[in-house]
């Protein structure tokens, strides 16, 4: 552990002599904007006959209209496959997905021409990056290997060769060493119960000072996900929010004080995700609170037949 830190703690003084080098200041945080738009692809890979599953995702303060067209993808046909929007507290969050078919080959996903109308009458153009996606090919095609030349490498001269050599021989022996060291380790880990690895990959994330805000959402989020797969029969990290909540409630998984936590984590994470809202103490305090609830009343116990999942 004294060796991770020392690492990660090199690298950010290496990163701020760099930005001092350049002359650049640090760039101040994000300021949460009223809408924010994301495009995103199931896959990037697919098989020829399978379609391309695109998701478009927009988080909206009250008041804010937003104007966004289909995504576009020349050579593929669109189809809108589902269009949901879920209230939270002033603020709204939508869920498009679409589906794309077409002929084996590299194709470029865009969504263009999105407009956020706030309300002081002023407009917004919203750039949204776009994704890359292959049908039934291993790589880049067509149009886009134009994209990916290779550049012409200089003739090399023998000491730099030797040195190379020598470089490269440390480094393969080096990640065969962590390589060993991890695999050691995760066979450790994965003998120890879903819920004392969820709880200990959570207070991991709290208590690293080095994370954002919106870093640190991002994390918890995804070890709480990983944590309902663990307990409960659903593949929590590919499902939305919503899809999630119904499960729960629909097969009956957790009462419904324990479901009502779970929203919670789950809305808050996405907001401060998505919206840059939410984050302070006050806020991972909360959060930390539902989610010790919800591990201490699911977690795997001890029965007759073998283990079962508590239920509060």
């Amino acid at each position: 552990m004294s060796r991770l830190v020392s690492l990660r703690a090199l690298m950010v003084a290496l990163a701020m002599a760099l930005l001092v080098a350049c002359g650049q200041d640090l760039l101040p945080p994000l300021a949460r904007p009223d809408v924010d738009v994301r495009l995103e692809l199931e896959a990037r890979k697919v098989a020829a006959d399978q379609p391309v599953v695109a998701i478009v995702q927009v988080i909206q303060a009250e008041g804010v209209e937003l104007r966004v067209a289909e995504p576009t993808a020349e050579g593929l046909e669109l189809e809108l496959a589902e269009d949901r929007t879920e209230p939270f507290d002033g603020w709204s969050l939508s869920t498009r997905r679409y589906l794309l078919r077409g002929e084996p080959g590299s194709y470029v996903v865009a969504l263009v021409g999105a407009v956020a109308v706030h309300p002081d009458g002023h407009e917004e153009q919203l750039e949204v990056a776009p994704v890359f996606v292959d049908i039934g090919v291993d790589g880049p095609s067509s149009e886009l290997e134009d994209l990916v030349m290779p550049v012409p490498p200089e003739p090399p001269m023998w000491p730099w060769v030797l040195a190379a050599g020598v470089l490269i021989g440390l480094a393969i022996a080096g990640a065969i060493w962590l390589w060993r060291r991890r695999k050691r380790a995760t066979q450790r880990v994965q003998a120890q119960p879903a819920h004392v690895l969820a709880l200990h990959a959570w207070q991991v994330v709290l208590r690293d000072r080095s994370l954002s805000d919106h870093a640190r959402a991002l994390q918890l989020s995804e070890v709480f996900r990983r944590y309902l797969e663990a307990v409960h029969p659903m593949p929590a990290s590919s499902l939305t929010t919503r899809e999630i909540c119904d499960a729960i409630y629909r097969d009956g998984l957790v009462p419904g004080a324990l479901l009502d936590r779970a929203r919670r984590i789950l809305m808050a994470t996405d907001l401060l995700k998505f919206a840059r809202r939410g984050g302070g103490v006050e806020f991972f305090h909360e959060l930390d609170e539902d989610f010790q609830a919800y591990v201490l009343a699911t977690r795997p116990r001890e029965s007759a037949s073998g283990m079962e999942v508590g239920r509060g």
